[in-house]
């Protein structure tokens, strides 16, 4: 026999009260005073023996109805053979999955109302005494404590959707870990949801040979959904008066094809575009929508469609930061480049200047390039290295004839597709275009002391063009000077883009968007004063909020703690952020307990209740086994204090 509550063992201590009354009352006597004797009845005598003994049979009776009532509470358990049960105390950690999916129904509601009422039925089988934990897809810091059953019924209540969808390997991880520091005997851990197929990882399950998982699969009524999964605003930058592009992927997760599916954007709250896609059961289709920049500055947008049941995916929300031009800087040894100078002359999006040293301040310039310009003072040196390591992005034209230098002929033979650079430029690649020929160059790029990354190679597998980061920025550099005499580079259709898309990417452009849910930093565009830290706030909802804001060399991040939970625009300072719900709950498939149950077949601790139908309570002590004995000792302990008041009648009756 073992106890599962054995702390309430110390409460037998107890017997010693009824043992001190009996010893003080022992011997204890008292006189009685008569002033008329003649009316009294014939008293019997009692034998000194017969009156001890009701005094020990009482002081029995009391003894046991202490010692039954503390069993009681202590829980003895005959365990069965394959019994999982442990003597010492309890925790029960219960996960309720309340994302999205769970909204779905089931022939008893929705699925959230019946893991509520699962949950419920769980703590009939288990003691007053045991603590629990109520764990939900949020999974925030209020959530890790335990409760007694009363606070337990009560937080059940507070259940409500939620757009967090953790992965399940998480969940029971962090269950295990929490159930773990309790120090308690017996671990009870019970998972119940949908098991949506992109969250439920049961391949990534963890083990805890101290720990019992149990896994509780709902199903509710398929649902078709029809969603928004991606948006992409694949520009280098954003001006005013350009154009922007948005592709915006749909997919249908249901089983029926869905045929002229209308797609709005909405820029600033107003509607810019308009489409329609149809788009085949379990496909996607891609869809292009196109809106004009009349302002600068903040542009906040939203690509919608309508769908039920499902809607919380029927909107992707980004926010840009539209500018007015980039100023591009040539710094040049006595003569400008020419070519360069063509290419930007009459351009309203990029503003060249020239000049033979660098300015004091570097601040408005996005756009260095150092063409053929003798080594830099070292104060200029310093000044530009900061600068990169912003996040600026400077080119290097080198001159000729310093080592390393080859007077060879040579062509170039490779092109990096995939760059930065050329993405979107060409719509199919041949072995018949083009390629620069250089009459001269060097076979080592020295100006640059960091990992060299070649975006255009020559045939005698050195770099025509190569890139290396620096910091948040990055140095292009050439093995050529870009004049005539050393290259017909400048007089190819590819030095267009390759320079065009240098000046446009080299602003570097905030995220449009964001996931909510995610852990990792954001990097801001502004300065922010950490003494007094910025509120994040919703633009088009009462919420506010104070993010956590840190500074990391010369750039601000905001790390995020799960404080957004609903999507949208929210401001920070100056700057806009947009939030969109993850969509691993968009896809409407989900395990069938079979198939939760063959996943976790070979993991140690781990069970599937296969018929959600059953009651909770009833698996619970089906799977533990054993014969609670706490009921035999309620039923001693009330025999015993009917014992004692009889015994305590009869005496008075003698």
């Amino acid at each position: 026999m073992i106890f599962t509550n054995p702390a309430f063992l110390w409460g037998l201590l107890a017997v010693l009260i009824p043992i001190a009354v009996h010893l003080l009352n022992f011997h204890r006597y008292r006189t009685v005073y008569f002033s008329n004797v003649a009316r009294l009845q014939e008293l019997h005598t009692e034998s000194r023996r017969s009156s001890n003994l009701h005094r020990w049979l009482l002081l029995a009776a009391r003894i046991l109805a202490i010692v039954f009532l503390v069993l009681a509470f202590a829980r003895p358990v005959i365990p069965d053979r394959d019994s999982t049960t442990r003597s010492g105390n309890t925790v029960v950690s219960v996960f309720i999955d309340n994302s999205f999916s769970m909204e779905s129904t089931s022939q008893q509601g929705s699925l959230i109302d019946e893991a509520v009422r699962k949950a419920r039925e769980l703590v009939t089988a288990y003691g007053v005494g045991d603590r629990y934990q109520l764990l939900t897809s949020d999974l925030t810091g209020v959530q890790m404590r335990w409760l007694s059953r009363d606070e337990f019924l009560e937080a059940l209540d507070e259940v409500k959707p939620s757009a967090a969808s953790p992965l399940l390997s998480d969940v029971v991880r962090r269950q295990q870990a929490f159930m773990a520091a309790s120090g308690a005997a017996n671990r009870h851990a019970y998972v119940i949801s949908d098991f949506q197929r992109s969250t439920a990882d049961l391949d990534a399950l963890p083990s805890d040979s101290l720990a019992l998982v149990t896994l509780v699969p709902l199903q509710g009524t398929e649902a078709d959904n029809i969603f928004i999964d991606t948006l992409v605003l694949d520009a280098p930058a954003y001006f005013k008066g350009g154009s922007i592009a948005v592709e915006a992927t749909v997919r249908n997760s249901g089983s029926r094809d869905a045929e002229k599916v209308p797609l709005k954007l909405l820029v600033g709250g107003h509607e810019r575009a308009l489409a329609t896609v149809d788009v085949p059961t379990g496909a996607s289709a891609k869809v292009l929508l196109r809106f004009a920049t009349d302002t600068a500055g903040w542009l906040d947008g939203c690509v919608t469609i309508e769908d039920y049941p499902v809607t919380f995916d029927d909107s992707y929300h980004f926010a840009l930061l539209v500018g007015e031009s980039i100023t591009m800087l040539e710094l040049h040894g006595g003569t400008p480049n020419t070519a360069l100078a063509r290419l930007f002359a009459d351009d309203s999006t990029v503003s060249l200047r020239t000049a033979t040293h660098l300015p004091s301040s570097l601040a408005d310039i996005s756009f260095i390039v150092l063409n053929e310009v003798p080594e830099l003072p070292s104060g200029e040196q310093q000044q530009l290295a900061a600068w990169v390591a912003d996040g600026g992005t400077e080119l290097v034209i080198p001159q000729p004839g310093l080592p390393s230098w080859s007077s060879s002929t040579v062509r170039a033979n490779s092109i990096d597709y995939d760059n930065i650079l050329f993405r979107g430029v060409f719509s199919a690649t041949s072995d018949e275009m083009e390629l620069p020929t250089v009459h001269g160059h060097y076979t080592a790029l020295p100006t640059v002391h960091y990992p060299l990354s070649t975006i255009i190679s020559l045939a005698d597998n050195s770099s025509f063009l190569a890139v290396s980061p620096s910091g948040a920025g990055r140095i292009y550099c050439f093995s050529t000077p870009l004049r005539d005499e050393y290259t017909d580079f400048t007089s190819q259709a590819l030095f267009v883009p390759t320079l065009y898309n240098m000046a446009l990417y080299s602003r570097p452009q905030p995220v449009p968007c964001h996931t909510l849910g995610g852990s990792d930093p954001i990097v801001l565009q502004g300065s922010y004063n950490l003494g007094a830290p910025p509120q994040l706030t919703a633009l088009d909802a009462d919420f506010s909020t104070i993010p956590d804001v840190r500074r990391v060399g010369d750039r601000y991040m905001l790390v995020p703690h799960g404080e957004l939970t609903e999507a949208g625009i929210y401001t920070l300072g100056n700057e806009h952020l947009a939030f969109n719900h993850p969509r691993r709950e968009s896809l409407m498939e989900f395990l069938t307990p079979d198939e939760v149950a063959d996943g976790i077949e070979d993991r140690y601790g781990y069970s599937v209740v296969a018929n959600a139908g059953r009651h909770l309570g009833d698996t619970r002590r089906a799977r533990d086994g054993g014969r609670s004995l706490w009921w035999l000792c309620i039923l001693l302990a009330l025999l015993a204090l009917a014992s004692e008041t009889a015994i305590i009648k009869l005496t008075a009756n003698r």
